[in-house]
């Protein structure tokens, strides 16, 4: 550990490598200094491979306290969170610099001299913080990565103000991803005669998932899928307020496999093909260079789930086991009427809720039940327990699934706000031709981003 003499602090140099990589990223000769205008200079240097930069910074101990010692509190991510530079983002080795203004984002606060430390984190590239968050207004911009929520940047993309879940920049210009990881996790997929809402397509079963993987914390909205297809119309049903609305009335086709779901042949775009190009995946993976694309429904069901097994709801509440439940309301818009609602009903009375009004599931992921059927990436079959998590997509035949279904079905999860709770469990599935559309189906983006 290297101990560095400041104007605020004594600063702690925290060698943390997120993950056991081949090559293990390396953070040393850390130091921290403040200016007369109380700008605060980070210097360190990164050796052995590049990595994800993150920092804290602690306080509340005097300067001979142990890297250990209980006495260090973090200040918080809500603190640090405007820090730029060398920080929130992969970093070349070599020395590096950060600065920081503590009056802008802790305000009112004066630390004694030497009481306080920097703590850097280097991430190895397979095992990148909890959050990503993919500039969708920068194209061939590199994404940004926080250790968790109170880290990301507030209201106007670095501009303090209001909480994640009200900032309409995650819901327009950027795609805020949230990592899970799942990798060699055996999980019960499905559910068992506890959730008697259940249907006769969700037999319970073992799944286990080979690599870990970020999901988007929203559905995609109308202005994000408007943004990523330049498409000024911003397609879709709900046309009063519709910019933070999850788009719907979108084809699977139209997401993956053509440029419109009038295309007469899209085989060729079938999984495990990349999708294409003027496709809305297809233009969000050259707009900014990562491996978007719909998630399968081991993947959906398992980020749904956050945790909670059989009988629960994927906040922790137990599920009701009646049509109108309760639980399910802090959660999810669902039980709407779908004849009653016209196409310019604005949120608040009807239709689809503007992304995030709900609570979210214990792992900070929001709109899983209800609001929108999420598209998948799977064919459909009735009975998927052999699989055991596998990708229902037969790379063999790919217009064909394991089962042998060549009707050209995908899955859907999640229910929706046209629907009562049973349809909206973790473990419901429902099925769609891939060139159909409904004003109460979207979806959500997965990605690796070189996950592990």
């Amino acid at each position: 550990m290297n101990y560095g003499k400041t104007t605020i602090a004594s600063a702690l140099c925290a060698t943390l490598a997120a993950s056991a990589a081949a090559t293990v990223p390396e953070v040393s000769g850390v130091s921290m200094s403040q200016a007369s205008d109380r700008l605060v200079t980070i210097t360190y240097t990164l050796s052995d491979a590049p990595a994800v930069v993150t920092l804290d910074v602690q306080t509340n101990a005097n300067a001979s306290a142990a890297a250990d010692d209980p006495g260090w509190a973090s200040i918080g991510g809500e603190a640090v969170w405007n820090a730029q530079g060398d920080v929130w983002k992969q970093v070349a080795t070599g020395n590096r610099t950060i600065t920081w203004r503590p009056d802008l984002s802790w305000p009112d606060h004066k630390i004694a001299a030497s009481g306080a430390r920097a703590v850097l984190t280097a991430w190895a590239l397979d095992n990148t913080p909890d959050y990503m968050v993919v500039h969708l207004d920068i194209p061939g911009a590199a994404p940004n990565y926080y250790p968790a929520a109170d880290y990301l940047p507030k209201a106007g993309y670095g501009q303090a103000g209001a909480a994640v879940t009200d900032n309409a920049t995650y819901k327009t210009t950027k795609l805020l991803m949230r990592k899970i990881m799942a990798k060699d996790i055996t999980w019960t997929m499905g559910s068992t005669t506890q959730e008697t809402l259940r249907g006769s397509n969700e037999d319970a079963h073992l799944a286990t998932l080979t690599n870990n993987y970020y999901i988007g914390v929203f559905p995609v909205t109308q202005y994000q899928w408007g943004l990523v297809k330049a498409d000024a119309s911003q397609k879709g049903y709900f046309t009063a307020e519709p910019a933070m609305r999850p788009i719907e009335s979108v084809t699977f086709v139209e997401i993956r496999n053509a440029a419109a779901f009038t295309s007469a042949d899209v085989s060729a775009y079938d999984w495990p093909a990349a999708p294409h190009g003027s496709s809305f995946l297809g233009l969000l993976r050259s707009k900014t260079g990562l491996d978007f694309e719909l998630p399968s429904e081991a993947q959906w069901e398992f980020a749904a789930r956050a945790g909670n097994g059989d009988g629960f709801w994927g906040d922790g509440s137990a599920i009701l086991n009646t049509t109108a439940d309760a639980n399910l309301s802090r959660i999810a818009r669902h039980g709407g009427a779908e004849t009653s609602v016209l196409p310019t009903t604005p949120p608040a009375e009807g239709g689809t809720a503007i992304v995030g009004s709900y609570a979210p599931n214990a792992w900070g992921i929001y709109d899983m039940h209800g609001n929108v059927y999420e598209w998948c990436l799977d064919r459909y079959d009735r009975n998927i327990s052999a699989l055991g998590g596998k990708l229902n997509v037969n790379p063999e035949a790919p217009g064909s699934s394991f089962g042998g279904d060549t009707q050209n079905r995908h899955v859907l999860r999640g229910g929706s706000w046209t629907l009562t709770a049973g349809p909206c469990r973790s473990a419901a599935r429902d099925v769609y031709g891939s060139k159909g559309a409904l004003k109460n189906l979207g979806f959500r983006v997965v990605c690796t981003a070189g996950l592990k």
